[in-house]
């Protein structure tokens, strides 16, 4: 029938140790999978945030205000002082100077040196930043942590049963 396991005095059925090393993984699987969920929904919570981002500078860059703004730019430039030679210094072409817009809820527009939008502020003080949209395996990624989740530990209980109960076998 059985075999005793001197070490731990208990009595070892082959049939036994394969049925609860199955339920183990089983469980351990779904404790793991529940985890990757959670881990699943950080992770799309962070995603949603980076596209809600994305799309609100993409909206604003592409309004009206922003359009009617940027020729103002090439004509904004402000000589600084440099003293009694102020005639003869040229301004830094590479220096932006922001656009005052005060419309459709922007406040100011920090330009980059190409003449893109660099940041947007807004009237409510906020400073919007070109953010990228998140990449399809940040998606991806989202389904599969509950399935990794599950698959690790279940895998892993399997086989330490499998060579568990090959020992365990007369």
């Amino acid at each position: 029938m059985g075999r005793t396991v001197p070490s731990l005095g208990l009595i070892c059925n082959p049939m036994n140790l394969h049925e609860g090393t199955r339920r183990l993984a089983l469980l351990l699987g779904v404790v793991g999978a529940l985890l990757g969920g959670y881990v699943s929904y950080l992770e799309l919570q962070t995603v949603l945030d980076q596209r809600a981002s994305h799309n609100r500078f993409e909206q604003l860059a592409a309004s009206d205000a922003v359009k009617q703004a940027k020729p103002d730019w090439f004509v904004k430039h402000e000589p600084k002082p440099h003293g009694p030679w102020d005639d003869y210094v040229v301004t830094d072409p590479n220096e932006t100077v922001p656009s005052e817009v005060d419309k459709d809820g922007i406040k100011k527009i920090h330009w980059s040196k190409d003449y893109g939008v660099e940041s947007i502020e807004t009237e409510d003080g906020q400073i919007i930043i070109p953010t990228p949209a998140p990449a399809v395996w940040q998606y991806l990624f989202v389904v599969i942590c509950p399935i990794i989740g599950f698959f690790i530990p279940w895998g892993s209980i399997r086989a330490i049963g499998w060579v568990v109960t090959g020992f365990a076998r007369p």
